[in-house]
């Protein structure tokens, strides 16, 4: 860790690239608009990067970890339009206020957020946050959507604290636009009843392609938020509010900060994993057993129990062993004693024989490290946990999760993670 001591002027800016640390020793520096005084200090974390405008002549220290990088912006930190839109939103005299932001990736959506929620919290105003992209969500953890409520200022969402969430399974919402979508408007409606002034909405990078279009577009009409902010350099989400152009929303088009940091796909999937990796740190192996525990997005568990002659002819006609199935109008579920090459085409095959809409081919031991999320009797989420192991004739599974709480409904994911907490599988739908 490399230390220094630098002192500069007011008006000075510094970029740091993290992973680091800044102390301040005398004077006020300010991180999108949050100023922190002698003896405060804030993290910077591996893979992020805040921008330090000294306010006063000031002194900080300085603790450089491996790959920090320190620079100076060409440009102001936060563009003037930045503070005209600010000015805009909450000239409005109506309240509660709401800002729905759209960019592409890497156009500073989140420095927006977090400067705009900082504008408003030092005008009195109590702010809420909802961060709706599940690969890179600041409040939250990755595969859920967050709220948070802001009544002081602060330099970066990651220190804003999750007051409720909402699981939806994966770290890309182009299989999930529904969940997103519904998970979106609850905790919409929960800011409202907390008596929040503003709501923020912060979306995810995800802006081409016909489904992106659709989330977007559900999205703003479900809530109908007051303003949509879209950060651009030319016009790249000009199309995402082409349909709201002649209604009452008010759009404000503004600039990227020049001090925004590319980060790479990479770099976002190390971020998560590095999340995922201090979520888990304190986990214990739980099991539950489905008398008492109910899935969802699962067919596992939903149809009628197969019988042994039943699964035998199943075995007979596809060439396989069964040890455990079921069957509804819609679907067929097999889990095979081992591991079968060509599953996907093989499911192809079955729903096809079959007439059934959806068929699911598993064996024991597919299943571990498939994400979950974790909600009480209420519906409320408790937490994610990991799926170690799952006994299919018992209905027996096997969790690893930091939740304590009483678990009365188990979410599946799409995500799978390995034992040391890496991305290993993506599924396009339920592997259960």
């Amino acid at each position: 860790m490399n230390m220094k001591k630098i002192k500069e002027k007011r008006g000075t800016v510094f970029k740091i690239d993290g992973p680091a640390s800044i102390r301040v020793l005398e004077g006020a520096i300010s991180i999108l608009g949050s100023v922190l005084k002698p003896k405060e200090q804030v993290v910077v974390p591996r893979y992020k990067s805040l921008v330090v405008e000294f306010v006063e002549d000031s002194t900080i220290e300085l603790r450089l970890g491996s790959d920090a990088k320190v620079e100076a912006p060409l440009e102001a930190v936060i563009p003037a339009e930045w503070t005209m839109a600010a000015e805009s939103i909450l000239s409005q005299d109506s309240r509660p206020l709401s800002c729905m932001i759209l960019g592409d990736v890497d156009s500073g959506k989140t420095a927006f957020g977090t400067y705009i929620a900082n504008y408003a919290v030092s005008k009195g105003l109590k702010v809420g946050v909802i961060d709706k992209d599940p690969g890179q969500t600041e409040i939250s953890v990755p595969t859920t959507i967050g709220l948070s409520i802001v009544e002081r200022p602060m330099h970066s969402l990651e220190n804003a604290k999750a007051v409720s969430v909402r699981f939806v399974g994966s770290v890309s919402p182009s299989n999930i636009v529904q969940r997103v979508v519904a998970a979106t408007k609850e905790l919409f409606d929960e800011a409202l009843r907390r008596g929040c002034d503003l709501i923020i909405i912060n979306t995810s990078g995800w802006v081409n392609s016909r489904r992106a279009r659709e989330l977007k577009y559900n999205v703003i009409t479900t809530i109908h938020p007051s303003h949509l902010v879209l950060i651009q350099r030319t016009n790249e989400v000009e199309h995402l509010v082409k349909p709201f152009e002649k209604s009452d929303i008010k759009i404000i088009r503004v600039q990227p900060s020049p001090a925004v940091k590319p980060k790479t796909k990479e770099e976002r999937k190390a971020r998560r994993e590095s999340i995922f990796k201090n979520y888990f740190a304190n986990a214990k192996v739980r099991k539950v057993s489905l008398t008492s525990v109910r899935l969802m997005y699962s067919l596992f568990t939903t149809g009628a129990v197969l019988s042994k002659e039943d699964l035998e002819k199943y075995g007979r006609e596809m060439g396989l062993d069964f040890i455990y199935g079921e069957e509804g109008r819609d679907f067929l579920f097999l889990v095979s004693r081992g591991p079968v090459e060509g599953k996907a085409k093989i499911e192809e095959e079955m729903a096809r024989r079959y007439g059934k809409e959806e068929a699911i081919l598993t064996w024991p031991g597919e299943e571990k490290g498939l994400i979950v999320g974790l909600l009480g009797s209420d519906l409320s989420y408790l937490g994610l946990g990991l799926i170690r192991e799952i006994d299919y004739l018992k209905k027996v599974i096997e969790l690893l999760t930091p939740v304590e709480d009483v678990i009365s409904v188990i979410q599946v994911g799409l995500i799978k993670l390995g034992e040391d907490f890496r991305e290993i599988a993506k599924h396009d739908r339920s592997p259960l």
